[in-house]
C-alpha cells in the first residue's frame, strides 16, 4: 500500500495507543545517576552542539545542531542540511518540535521556519523581519509558539502573529526558553528581564520581586505536576501560588547557573548546573553526578525524555548523551582497577569488594570506595576471596597468603612461614571445629588463632572452593575435580570425582542438594547421585563461577557469557523428562553490564546481601541484580520502512506504487525506534508474493531482493524491543513490479501459439534423430559426469582451505579433529592440539598496514606447514592471527617439544616487528594439550585445555610455548 496520510495517521494513533497501554517509567528514582546505562554519541553528529531534541510520532529522535538537522532511529545519525534538502536555507538548526499530526517543526538561525511531513521539508512564511527561530512549542489548543529574533510569535490556524507591548510582552529582547504547561499556559524566559507567563490571552511578567533568584533566566521546564521551574544565573526555582520559590532540598545548587533543566514523567526534576554535572531532585532525594564520561565541564543545552523513559542530553561541545533504564546496575569506583574478583557482605554490616589490583573497597554512596586503611596492611592488592566469621573478623585471600582483620581493622597476615601450603589463596569456609578452612594453590589448611594445620592428603591440590556440610564433611572444589575430607580421610565423597572438571562454587539447597558451579556448567549432588546440567541446560562449555538463590525459586549464576538465570522448577522438569532442553535467560551489556565477563575461579565472586539483592563481580565493576526491580520495557517499538532503493536509486516510500519495468535489485531499509538497548532490537520481515516464510535477520536492518518476477507485493516488517516485546503490526509497503515487453501476457500468448506449430513440425524430425541423439547424449553425459566429479573435488579442496594462507581453514580443522577424536578413542591413542597466537599482531597491522599483516600471516602459515611431522598432521588458520595444529598419536611431551620448536622456528624467520614489546621480530605464543579420547570428554575439552595453556603463555610474557595443566 502507499504510505499516505491515512497510514501516517494510523501510525500516530498506534504510537499514542502504545504509550497509553504500555506506559514507560522514567529513570528510576531509587538508582543513583551514575547507575543508569550511559551512552555517549561522540563524533557521530554533524556538529557537537545540540540545542534542541524532539521525538516524532514514528519514534525517531531529532536533534538541532549548528551543522544540520540530525535524525536518529537506533543506529547512526542521518544529517539533513542544504546539500540534501535544497529548501533549507541554513544548516544552523536551533529548534525542533514534533506536532500532533506526526510532523516536525524546524527552526533555524537566519533561515526561518520549516515543517517536515514525511520526507518533505517546506518553508513556513513568517512576519517580515523574522529570520531566526530559537524555540518552538505547541499549546493545548494546537497553537504554535515561537521565540524569534524579533520577539514571540503565535501561529493559530496557519496564521502567524508577532506579539509585542500591546500583548503584555516586555520590550524587544532575547528570549532564551519557552515551554507550555497543561493548563494552556505558555512560559517564556526573557533574558535579563524575568519570566513571561501567557494565560487566557494575557501576559504577566515575573521578576526578582516575585521570587526569581535572578532576572537572568536561562531555562524553563514543567514537571509532571504541571509546576513551572526556572533555571537562572543564581540557581533554580519553582512557581507556586503566584510566586517563584526555592526548593530547600536543592540548596546545593543555589547560586549556580542553570543552563538546562527538565521535568520527567515520574515527577523528578533534572538540572544541569555549570561545573557541577547532572543533578536530580526526586521525592526523597537530591543528588548530583559529575563522573559521566564526556560531561565533565560541559554546558548542557537541552534535555528530553522519550517514550521509553530514556533521558537524552544535548551539550555545547560533546554532542549527545543518553541515560537509559536497565535491568542490571554496574557499580565502579575511582580505583586503579575495577576488575572485581570477590564480593561479601558482613551480615548486617558492610559490603566488601575485592579487586584484581586495587585491593579492598566498600560499597558506599552508590559507588565503590577504596578501603585505604585495610589496603595498607594487605601484602598484595590482588584479592581472590573475602569472608567474615562469627567473631567479627574479616578474612581476605590474595596472591600473597591470607590476611585476617579483627573488629578494629588490625591485620594478621599468614604465609608460607606460618605453615600455609601455598601463598596464592582462592577459598574460605568456616570450620565447625573453629577457625577458617583455607584453600590454596597447593592444598587445604585450617587456620585457628595463630595455628595453621595442613590437610596432608591435599598437598599439591589446586583448590578453588570449599564447603563444610552439616555432617561435617569438607567438600573441596579443585581445578581438576572434586574431593572430600571426612573423618580425616580424603576421598571423592562417593562420587566419580568429576575428573577433568574445575569446581568453582558450592551452593547448598534446603532439600539437602549441593549445587556446584563448574568449568562446563552446573552439577547437582543429591543423595550421592551426580547430575550434570551441561549442554541440555544451555551450557555449551560455559564456566559457572558463582551460584546464588534469589529466594523466588531461581538460581542465578555468572560466567564469561554474562549473568544467567534458571528456575529450579525448570531443572526439575528436565529431570522428569517433561522438557528436553533448557534455555537460560542471559543478561549482558544490553542489560546494564559494562562488561559481560564474569570473574571467578575463586570462592566468592558473588554474594546475596541482606536486602535480597545479588552482587556479581565482573571484569569491569560489580553488577547488582535486584529481583524486585528488574525493570522491563513493555513498549512494542514503533517500526518504520525508512528507505527503498530500486537498482541503487532512492525512491520515496510514499510514492512506491509502480516500479519498473526492468527492476533488478530492491533494497528495503527499516528501523525500530527503541533506544533502551538498540543492540538488542530484533527484526523479522517477509515479502508477500515471494517469501514463503518470515526471515529473521536478527539485528540486521535491511532486506535485499534481486530479479523478482513482475507482480504485486507487500513487504512487511516487525520488530521486538530489548525485552522481546514484539510490534506484531509492524510496518508494510505495497508495490507493483511492472513487466518488460517480453514479459507481457499478449507476447507470451503469441509465443505459445508459435511454439505449438513449431512443435508439430519438429516432432517428426526429433523422432528420426532420436536414436542418434541418444547415443551422442550417452557419450556426452559420461564426459560431463567425469568433469563434474573433478570440479567437485576442486571445490571440496577450496572449501577446506583458507583463502589467505592456503592452509586448512577452521571448518576443515574442526572436521578433522572430530574424525581424529573418534579414531583415537577406538585405539586409545593420545591426540594433541597446538593453538598458536601471533604476538601483538594488532600492533603489527597498525605499523605495517593490513597488506603487510596478510603477507606476514601467509609467511607464518607456510613455515608452520613445513614444520609438521608428516602427512597425518594438519596446520590450519583458526581465525584472525590464530593458527591450530592437529597432531595425531602425539602425547603431551612430544606436543610441547614440537611447540617449542615452532616458537624458535618463527623467531628465526626474522620477520621485522618494530611495534612489538616482545622482540624486534615477529614471535608467537603456543598452548599445547594432549588427551586420550578413550578416557571420555569431547574435542572441546582438548581445545579448552590448549586455549588455557595459550592464555598462560601470553600472560607469562609471550614468545613461548606452555603445556596444559
Amino acid at each position: 500500500m502507499f504510505l499516505d496520510a491515512r497510514r501516517a495517521s494510523a501510525l500516530l494513533v498506534g504510537a499514542l495507543c502504545a504509550l497509553l497501554l504500555f506506559p514507560a517509567q522514567a529513570l528510576e528514582a531509587r538508582r543513583a545517576i551514575g547507575q543508569f546505562t550511559h551512552v555517549w554519541y561522540e563524533n557521530e553528529l554533524p556538529q557537537g552542539t545540540v540545542l534542541s531534541i524532539a521525538q516524532q510520532a514514528d519514534g525517531a529522535i531529532w536533534l538541532a545542531t549548528y551543522g544540520g538537522l540530525a535524525r536518529h532511529s537506533g543506529v547512526g545519525f542521518e544529517t539533513i542540511d542544504p546539500r540534501v534538502a535544497p529548501a533549507l536555507k541554513s544548516s544552523a538548526i536551533t529548534a525542533v518540535s514534533a506536532d500532533r499530526e506526526g510532523g516536525l517543526w524546524v527552526g533555524t538561525l537566519n533561515g526561518g521556519l520549516y515543517r517536515r511531513q514525511g520526507r518533505t521539508l517546506e518553508p513556513v512564511a513568517l512576519p517580515a523581519g523574522i529570520e531566526s527561530v530559537f524555540g518552538i512549542v505547541n499549546d493545548t489548543t494546537g497553537g504554535l509558539w515561537l521565540t524569534t529574533n524579533a520577539g514571540v510569535v503565535r501561529m493559530a490556524n496557519g496564521t502567524p502573529r508577532l506579539l509585542g507591548d500591546a500583548d503584555g510582552f516586555p520590550p524587544r529582547g532575547f528570549y532564551r526558553a519557552i515551554v507550555a504547561d497543561r493548563a494552556g499556559g505558555i512560559w517564556i524566559a526573557a533574558d535579563g528581564v524575568g519570566v513571561v507567563h501567557w494565560q487566557d490571552g494575557k501576559a504577566r511578567l515575573y521578576d526578582e520581586q516575585d521570587g526569581l533568584p535572578s532576572n537572568a533566566v536561562y531555562s524553563l521546564a514543567v514537571d509532571a505536576g504541571d509546576t513551572a521551574w526556572v533555571g537562572t544565573q543564581a540557581g533554580p526555582a519553582f512557581f507556586r501560588e503566584g510566586r517563584f520559590r526555592r526548593d530547600p532540598r536543592a540548596a546545593a545548587i543555589d547560586g549556580r547557573r542553570i543552563y538546562s533543566l527538565y521535568g520527567d514523567r515520574d515527577g523528578n526534576v533534572w538540572f544541569a548546573p555549570l561545573d557541577v554535572g547532572l543533578c536530580r531532585l526526586t521525592a526523597d532525594d537530591f543528588s548530583c553526578d559529575n563522573t559521566l564520561a564526556g560531561m565533565q565541564g560541559e554546558t548542557v543545552r537541552s534535555m528530553f525524555e522519550d517514550r521509553e523513559g530514556n533521558l537524552w542530553i544535548g551539550t555545547t561541545s560533546s554532542g549527545l548523551h543518553r541515560l537509559s533504564p536497565s535491568k542490571l546496575v554496574t557499580v565502579t569506583g575511582q580505583m586503579v582497577s575495577n576488575a572485581v574478583r570477590a564480593v561479601h557482605q558482613v551480615p548486617g554490616g558492610a559490603l566488601w569488594i575485592g579487586t584484581d589490583g586495587a585491593g579492598l573497597s566498600r560499597y558506599q554512596g552508590s559507588a565503590l570506595q577504596p578501603a585505604t586503611d585495610y589496603n595498607r596492611q594487605l601484602p598484595s592488592q590482588l584479592v581472590r576471596a573475602i569472608l567474615s566469621d562469627g567473631q567479627g573478623q574479616l578474612w581476605v585471600a590474595g596472591t600473597e597468603g591470607v590476611t585476617r582483620f579483627d573488629a578494629n581493622g588490625r591485620a594478621r597476615n599468614f604465609g608460607l612461614a606460618d605453615g600455609l601450603p601455598g601463598t596464592i589463596v582462592f577459598a574460605f569456609a568456616p570450620a565447625r571445629q573453629g577457625g577458617m578452612w583455607t584453600g590454596t594453590l597447593q592444598g587445604v589448611a585450617r587456620i585457628d588463632g595463630t595455628r595453621v594445620e595442613v590437610v596432608e592428603g591435599t598437598r599439591g591440590d589446586d583448590t578453588r572452593a570449599l564447603y563444610e556440610d552439616p555432617d561435617g564433611r569438607l567438600w573441596i572444589g579443585l581445578r581438576s575435580g572434586l574431593r572430600c575430607l571426612s573423618r580425616g580421610t580424603v576421598d571423592t565423597c562417593g562420587t566419580d570425582g568429576l575428573p577433568g572438571t574445575s569446581v568453582f562454587a558450592f551452593h547448598p539447597a534446603a532439600d539437602g542438594s549441593l549445587w556446584l558451579g563448574t568449568s562446563v556448567g552446573i552439577v547437582r549432588i543429591h543423595d550421592g547421585k551426580v547430575t550434570r546440567y551441561l549442554e541440555r541446560a544451555g551450557f555449551h562449555g560455559d564456566a559457572v563461577f558463582a551460584l546464588l538463590d534469589d529466594g523466588r525459586g531461581n538460581l542465578w549464576f555468572s560466567s564469561n557469557r554474562g549473568i544467567g538465570r534458571l528456575a529450579r522448577a525448570d531443572f526439575a522438569a528436565l529431570d522428569r523428562g517433561q522438557v528436553q532442553q533448557l534455555a537460560p535467560r542471559w543478561y549482558g551489556t544490553s542489560d546494564g553490564m559494562l562488561n559481560a565477563q564474569g570473574n571467578g575461579a575463586s570462592q566468592t565472586p558473588a554474594d546475596r546481601s541482606d536486602d535480597g539483592r545479588l552482587w556479581f563481580g565482573t571484569a569491569k565493576g560489580v553488577v547488582i541484580v535486584d529481583p524486585d526491580r528488574m525493570q522491563g520495557n513493555p513498549q512494542p517499538p514503533p517500526v518504520s520502512i525508512e528507505r527503498l532503493l530500486v537498482d541503487g536509486v532512492d525512491v520515496d516510500t510514499q510514492a512506491a506504487g509502480r516500479l519498473g519495468p526492468g527492476v533488478e535489485r530492491l533494497e528495503l531499509q527499516f528501523a525500530a525506534m527503541s533506544y533502551v538497548a538498540p543492540s538488542a532490537v530484533r527484526y523479522r520481515y517477509r515479502l508477500e508474493g515471494f517469501d514463503r516464510a518470515w526471515s529473521e535477520p536478527g539485528t540486521g536492518r535491511a532486506a535485499y531482493y534481486t530479479n523478482l518476477p513482475p507482480g504485486d507485493y507487500v513487504f512487511r516488517v516487525m520488530a521486538s524491543n530489548n525485552d522481546g516485546v514484539w510490534n506484531e503490526q509492524g510496518a508494510q509497503l505495497r508495490f507493483t513490479l511492472l513487466p518488460q515487453w517480453h514479459q507481457t501476457w499478449w507476447l507470451r500468448t503469441l509465443v505459445a501459439l508459435f511454439a505449438l506449430g513449431a512443435l508439430a513440425a519438429l516432432v517428426r524430425l526429433r523422432l528420426r534423430a532420436a536414436r542418434e541423439r541418444e547415443r551422442a547424449l550417452t557419450h556426452e553425459v559420461a564426459q560431463r559426469t567425469d568433469a563434474l566429479r573433478e570440479a567437485n573435488a576442486r571445490l571440496e579442496l577450496l572449501a577446506a582451505s583458507d583463502a589467505l594462507t592456503g592452509i586448512a581453514n577452521r571448518r576443515e580443522f574442526t572436521r578433522r579433529l572430530q574424525l581424529a577424536w573418534d579414531d583415537h578413542a577406538e585405539r586409545d591413542a593420545p591426540l594433541a592440539v597446538l593453538l598458536i597466537d601471533v604476538d601483538e599482531f594488532k600492533a603489527y597491522n597498525d605499523s605495517y598496514g593490513h597488506l603487510g599483516g596478510d603477507a606476514a600471516l601467509a609467511t607464518l602459515a607456510a613455515a608452520l606447514a613445513t614444520s609438521l611431522r608428516g602427512s597425518g598432521d594438519l596446520a590450519a588458520r583458526y581465525g584472525g592471527e590464530e593458527f591450530a595444529i592437529l597432531l595425531p598419536d602425539c602425547d603431551a611431551d612430544a606436543a610441547l617439544a614440537l611447540a617449542r620448536q615452532l616458537v624458535a622456528d618463527v623467531q628465526r624467520l626474522a620477520l621485522p616487528h618494530r611495534a612489538s614489546s616482545v622482540a624486534h621480530v615477529v614471535t608467537v605464543s603456543i598452548g599445547a594439550a594432549s588427551l586420550r579420547p578413550a578416557h571420555g570428554r569431547n574435542p572441546d575439552a582438548l581445545l579448552h585445555a590448549a586455549d588455557a595453556a595459550l592464555y598462560c603463555a601470553k600472560a607469562e610474557g609471550r614468545n613461548r610455548a606452555l603445556p596444559a595443566k
